[in-house]
């Protein structure tokens, strides 16, 4: 658990997280799973144990940053690549640093919109306390720099499978809040960021949902599974038009 998953064509990859539940360890272990032929790959491992990090693919290189350390609650601020391409042919591809976060955190949600990495939200330590955040990130891989991205409307995490791009515009779905001053809950909007613009309340779940698996597809928008009160999960899934 807690890991961000990415899909480069037919190919899925996992980077760190959890092993042996949510009570479990960090973990520095690199998966690639190849759809058509049903066969898991390792790759390199992270230099260090992560769990609730960033990854991200941008022009053949992955990416992972942030997340908590091997203590489960000490937030990385740092950031590793590895070339695909070199690794692919066989050469002896590592992990190579790369400039880290300049507000390191966790379990924040993770998107490519136009060759940059957005880093969404996330909240500050894991086992002592979970502040959510609601500051936005923007790397760079041409520059290797960090930009400022418009904050959130509030402090929000635990998004990451209901966090993706579409036609555009970035979407997050459900997750952990926590407005200015009050206490953190389970959230049921669904915000969307258009290029440019500032986050905007597109829509309401059916119910709060954290963690939820959510995508559109053909004009609709699926949201699946998750959580509603951080505790145990539910099966159903819903389906609208896409806002």
């Amino acid at each position: 658990s807690h890991m961000n998953t990415i899909l480069d064509g037919r190919t899925v990859w996992c980077a760190g997280g959890f092993k042996d539940g949510y009570k479990g360890h960090t973990i520095a272990e690199v998966w690639n799973y190849d759809i058509d032929k049903d066969r898991y790959t390792a790759a390199p491992l992270l230099p260090e144990t992560r769990g609730g990090g960033g990854l991200a693919l941008v022009d053949g290189t992955l990416h992972y940053f942030g997340g908590v350390k091997e203590d489960r609650d000490t937030d990385a601020d740092d950031q590793w690549v590895l070339d695909l391409v070199q690794w692919k042919k066989g050469d002896r591809a590592g992990w190579q640093n790369a400039a880290p976060m300049p507000a390191p955190r966790n379990q924040f949600s993770t998107v490519v919109l136009d060759n940059k990495i957005f880093a969404i939200g996330g909240q500050l330590n894991h086992d002592s306390q979970q502040l959510d955040q609601a500051r936005v990130d923007i790397y760079d891989p041409t520059t290797d720099s960090w930009t400022r991205g418009p904050n959130l409307p509030k402090g929000h995490s635990h998004s990451e499978g209901g966090t993706f791009v579409s036609s555009g515009h970035i979407y997050v779905v459900g997750g952990h809040t926590t407005p200015e001053g009050g206490k953190k809950n389970i959230d049921g909007d669904i915000l969307s960021l258009t290029r440019g613009g500032q986050w905007e309340l597109v829509g309401k779940l059916p119910m709060p949902l954290s963690s939820p698996a959510a995508a559109i597809i053909d004009g609709k928008l699926y949201v699946a599974g998750g959580s509603p009160n951080g505790r145990s999960v539910q099966a159903k899934m819903w389906v609208r038009d896409a806002p």
